[in-house]
């Protein structure tokens, strides 16, 4: 097992308010990738363009491999914006990609 740093980006259909912006970050909270290899404290969770729509989500993810900790991202990227009130299709979430990886 490792802890990954996943980048999942995507494009969101409707803009984000405050409230479900702190849902969202609720979700995701205890996945913000403070120290991973070494440490990114200016990192943010959540990069979101609101006049385009699209999104970065970057998250710490525990996992046995590349593949499974994409697979954990996305089901967490799912799960903050079902709780930011999103429903299934107006969210397109894009392919995840591993940006850091601690195996120690």
């Amino acid at each position: 097992m490792g802890d990954y740093v996943i980048t999942v980006p995507g494009t969101v259909g409707r803009p984000m308010d405050e409230r479900a912006r702190r849902a969202l970050l609720a979700v995701v909270h205890g996945a913000d990738p403070e120290v991973v290899g070494t440490e990114v404290p200016d990192l943010d969770v959540l990069t979101l363009d609101e006049p385009e729509g699209t999104f970065v989500l970057r998250l710490e993810v525990e996992a046995a491999d590349r593949d499974g900790a994409g697979t954990a991202a996305l089901d967490l990227v799912r799960q903050a914006f079902t709780a930011a009130g999103y429903e299934e299709g107006a969210v397109n979430i894009g392919s995840p990609v591993v940006t850091g990886i601690d195996v120690g």
